[in-house]
């Protein structure tokens, strides 16, 4: 049922976001970056894609020489909750921006399979390494409030850097087809690296952001997995 959520916030967030002037296009890749975050949820969905189409041994290497990335501080759910609380919270970080290693002459090899945090990533103009995205207004408040929601689904399992989360699932014997291009350390040292996923203390928006923000995530949680709701669901309420 999880999956069936995830793939459904998917496809809703992105009927939300067509709309307007996007001016990503494939083989645009300056957003690509090794600092995507992802939950295990997410995680399972990719190294299940890799597998059925036979590209393990590829992604198991890319996976084992990969060690320059970026480690985050706190999952979004932990700075929500600081934020909420009035906490100070430290969340000065400087990532890299080193392409991520799945892309090949600009292309992404798991693109069907994504995650949301490479999903979220549009412009209303071309990138380059000297002039970022342009985000439509309030853009950032709804993709912060839908990554709240995957991580909330993600509770409890590995959150962190999608070059630690990976690695990290590969001890499960599903995905064995890939852990054996991986020793036992790499995947010991990915799962150190990681945080685990916690559950949604409140959204981040501004009350005028709420205005934008709300309908999307109403039609969100009215939308309906085997006869229930996704708020139920992820209320525990079902």
């Amino acid at each position: 049922m999880k999956n069936q959520i995830l793939k459904k916030i998917y496809t809703l967030f992105t009927e939300w976001s067509s709309h307007g002037q996007i001016a990503c296009r494939k083989g645009c890749a300056v957003c690509c970056t090794r600092n995507v975050t992802i939950t295990a949820l997410e995680g399972e969905i990719i190294l299940r894609f890799i597998i059925k189409h036979k590209m393990a041994q590829w992604f198991g290497e890319k996976l084992k020489v990969e060690k320059a990335h970026h480690r985050p501080k706190m999952s979004t759910n932990d700075f929500a909750r600081a934020c909420l609380q009035e906490r100070n919270v430290d969340f000065s970080e400087t990532p890299g921006q080193a392409p991520c290693p799945f892309l090949e002459e600009n292309i992404c090899r798991i693109y069907p399979a994504r995650p949301f945090g490479c999903r979220m990533m549009i412009s209303e103009r071309t990138c380059t390494a000297d002039q970022p995205a342009l985000l439509p207004e309030r853009y950032l408040a709804a993709s912060t409030a839908v990554t709240q929601i995957i991580e909330h689904l993600g509770q409890k399992e590995y959150w962190g850097n999608m070059l630690d989360v990976l690695p990290a699932l590969c001890d499960i014997s599903e995905f064995s087809p890939i852990s054996r291009h991986l020793s036992t350390a790499d995947m010991m040292q990915a799962r150190l690296r990681t945080l685990t996923a916690k559950p949604l203390p409140g959204f981040l928006f501004t009350e005028e952001e709420e205005q934008t923000v709300s309908p999307l995530l109403q039609t969100l949680f009215d939308t309906e997995i085997e006869g229930k709701r996704i708020e139920d669901i992820l209320n525990g309420n079902y």
